[in-house]
């Protein structure tokens, strides 16, 4: 078993806490309407970072890769957002905690994901790529929120709906269409639903 399909607890508490956040949802139509439009812009940012992602070949610098240094994260957090949006709501005590969970999540994520997936990828393309590569892209695209305009590294690479296929992104959408269908149905599914009014 390879050090990414390895069980660990950090794995076991992000798929707990989904699990709970799932659990806990109390849908209302109109920030359920605006989690579904966070969820679907987090997977088009996917797709067109993974688009132009040939990992471990070339220090990619163009698409996304031109405003932010982790376009793939980044779409992860909207994700995480646009989740918690969808599932909770400001009418009740059990849709403010899925919101109170959310802001804990995205806490975690900022303070202990983030800085430990920075270490080891910069890392990772500094062995495959060289300190000037890596540096002149960090001179210029901030690591995570994004710069408005693209930097202009001179690569022309453009995107490609095979290398989406060939980073496995494709099905990401099918994954987060699941995940709304068992938020707006957690009422009916979840054992928890109305537990804390």
């Amino acid at each position: 078993m390879t050090a990414s399909k390895r069980p660990t607890w950090r794995k076991a508490a992000v798929f707990l806490s989904a699990l709970l956040l799932l659990s806990l949802g109390d849908p209302r139509p109109a920030t359920f309407a605006a989690g579904c439009c966070f969820v679907l812009a987090a997977w088009l940012l996917r797709v067109w970072a993974f688009g132009h992602l040939e990992k471990n070949e070339l220090m990619v610098t163009t698409g996304p890769y031109a405003h932010t240094r982790n376009p793939a994260y980044l779409g992860s957090f909207l994700a995480l957002v646009g989740v918690s949006l969808a599932a909770g709501n400001a009418e009740n005590v059990q849709g403010r905690l899925v919101w109170g969970l959310a802001a804990l999540l995205a806490l975690a994520f900022f303070l202990f994901y983030l800085p430990r997936k920075f270490g080891r990828e910069y890392r990772r393309l500094r062995r495959l790529f060289g300190d000037e590569q890596v540096d002149r892209h960090a001179e210029n695209v901030p690591d995570f929120f994004p710069r408005l305009r693209p930097w202009r590294s001179g690569d022309l690479r453009s995107f490609s709906a095979q290398r989406v296929g060939e980073n496995h992104e494709w099905a990401w959408g099918l994954v987060l269409a699941l995940v709304l269908v068992l938020v707006w149905t957690a009422p009916v599914w979840s054992p928890l639903h109305g537990v804390l009014g």
